[in-house]
């Protein structure tokens, strides 16, 4: 009997609040409000083998789907055959996604006979900081960024960084129209990216987001940014809208 593949969608929130640690290795699009807000972009399914919940996605049409897979669990061995038999019997290829290492070295444990194509996705390439780096700014690599923060505040001594709560969404929710009506005609990634904002403020707590607002002290919004703890020691930041017109923000 196949494994019954179903969209994700905000009904999913706690089956995946439940399971989504076991697939979790930091990668910031397996958050809850990337998954959720981006399920239709992404084309994301969801399926349960004996209680472990695995997904298959598409970002890209000239790409088949891809498998996320639980590779922690005690049944991924059977888990990682049944997918295998299914993708044969479809004629598909069985693309696995993940961090590359971790990645190949599940595959190397489970089927060390096997052999794999490994593709690099350039494209969902990101950038990890340490923390420490963004606390201080020290060193020559971080001149830039200091630089801007030092003119943004000259020019804006009394601005505030206010954190986001269900009491201020709304305002951050009107800039951000105005800033996608600055934009002109918007493509069908920005409008696919404005649809995952507004959910995320809509499911804020729920998504358990953690973000801010940068203002002028008053009434004037510069910016906002939201993310969310995504490994043990990896917060990832899903979005950051700011004024261009605004130096440093």
């Amino acid at each position: 009997m196949r494994i019954e593949l179903q969209p994700v969608t905000i009904e999913t929130l706690p089956l995946l609040k439940e399971h989504l640690k076991s697939l979790q290795t930091g990668d910031c699009n397996l958050s809850l409000a990337s998954l959720i807000g981006r399920s239709q972009e992404y084309r994301i399914l969801y399926g349960l083998y004996k209680d472990d919940l695995f997904l298959n996605w598409q970002p890209y049409n000239e790409v088949p789907p891809s498998y996320v897979f639980p590779w922690q669990s005690p049944n991924i061995g059977e888990l990682l055959l049944k997918i295998e038999g299914e993708c044969h019997d479809e004629h598909t290829p069985l693309i696995l996604f993940g961090r590359f290492t971790e990645l190949t070295e599940h595959i190397h444990r489970l089927q060390r006979y096997r052999n794999f194509m490994s593709v690099s996705c350039n494209e969902w390439w990101d950038y990890l900081y340490d923390r420490k780096d963004f606390v201080t700014l020290e060193g020559r690599k971080l001149n830039g960024k200091r630089n801007f923060n030092k003119r943004f505040n000259a020019a804006h001594p009394d601005a505030k960084f206010e954190i986001l709560n269900k009491e201020n969404i709304p305002r951050a929710r009107e800039y951000l129209e105005e800033w996608y009506k600055a934009k002109g005609e918007l493509t069908e990634g920005l409008i696919a990216e404005r649809n995952a904002i507004l959910e995320a403020f809509e499911y804020y707590d729920q998504f358990e987001l953690f973000g801010g607002m940068l203002t002028d002290g008053k009434d004037q919004i510069f910016g906002f940014t939201y993310g969310s703890q995504v490994y043990e020691h990896i917060f990832a930041v899903h979005i950051e809208k700011a004024s261009r017109d605004i130096v440093g923000a």
